[in-house]
């Protein structure tokens, strides 16, 4: 590190080289890809679980009822509701606060210094972002479940039983997913396929959807979670003293997996409590990433001032 003369006075110079800047990007991302590799698991267990208890809480007869209707119960909506609070507070608020004590750790050993995991900051973010997964998580899921029942309902070739039986392992899925499972069991009826073994490809094929589905919640929730960490032990360690002036780097993957998207903000630098604009996602702030489902990227905060 070298010295400058700023305003008056020698400092610490706080520019860093490009090969610098690269490295660190690196550590970033890759402190951030293990954690993922090492917790999403055990989310993905826990909500392919849930999916399978809510499914099989679902009766043949109630499915083969809300086919006749043409629309799913919005009693399930509750009882959805209800099965992801427990979820949350059981095993996904945990893993938030895991992620975001891990993201914390450099800066702390760094500066010798305690992050709090329970300051104001992350207990708002973490109560605000618990009521906002329960509410998008239950509302796509009963969105894929409606889709299917509907189409359901105008198939004429297929009797209600068969239907019920293929469409229960949907529970879980996207709207997306479910439209794709239900046109997968289609496709294989106007192929020929007997009805049995067409309803026994479509819930595998729709178990792999749900396995998917799984994942891609588990890495945007703890990567969500690691990425607002790195930003409150950022915000802590500013109004300890420990760090001035400082602004946020948009880092991605860097390989041939990073989407336009994410593509287009590598390297955007915005302020410390500004948003990045061109991130897609629209839960929440974009303050930090991911900026989609799934996404992989950090945020590196670079001090350009040293601290009062």
């Amino acid at each position: 590190m070298g010295i400058v003369f700023q305003n008056g006075r020698f400092v610490a110079d706080k520019g860093q080289s490009n090969v610098q800047k690269a490295t660190e990007e690196a550590l970033i991302l890759q402190r951030l890809r293990s954690f993922l590799d090492a917790k999403e698991p055990g989310i993905v267990r826990f909500l392919l679980n849930t999916w399978n208890s809510q499914g099989k809480a679902i009766t043949y007869k109630e499915l083969r009822e809300a086919i006749l209707s043409g629309d799913i119960s919005p009693e399930y909506l509750e009882d959805w509701q209800q099965d992801y609070s427990r979820f949350v507070m059981k095993y996904l608020q945990p893993a938030w606060l895991e992620a975001i004590s891990a993201a914390a750790k450099e800066l702390e050993r760094k500066y010798q210094w305690s992050f709090d995991p329970m300051g104001d900051g992350v207990r708002y973010w973490v109560a605000n972002h618990a009521a906002e997964f329960i509410t998008n998580v239950t509302d796509t899921q009963v969105q894929g479940l409606r889709a299917v029942i509907q189409r359901a309902a105008v198939m004429e070739d297929m009797s209600v039983d068969d239907l019920a039986r293929a469409i229960r392992p949907m529970v879980g899925l996207t709207k997306q997913q479910s439209t794709a499972s239900l046109n997968y069991f289609n496709t294989l009826l106007e192929n020929g396929t007997s009805p049995k073994r067409a309803k026994d490809l479509t819930i595998r094929y729709a178990a792999r959807q749900q396995r998917h589905r799984a994942y891609t919640i588990a890495r945007t929730e703890l990567a969500t979670a690691y990425n607002q960490g790195a930003y409150e032990g950022t915000k802590q360690a500013q109004a300890a003293g420990y760090m001035g002036k400082t602004v946020k780097v948009w880092c991605t993957a860097d390989d041939e997996r990073v989407c336009s998207t994410c593509g287009g903000l590598e390297g955007r630098t915005v302020a410390m409590d500004d948003e990045f604009d061109g991130a897609s996602r629209s839960w929440s702030t974009r303050l930090t990433p991911p900026a989609h489902p799934g996404c992989r990227c950090a945020v590196m905060y670079d001090e350009i001032e040293p601290p009062l």
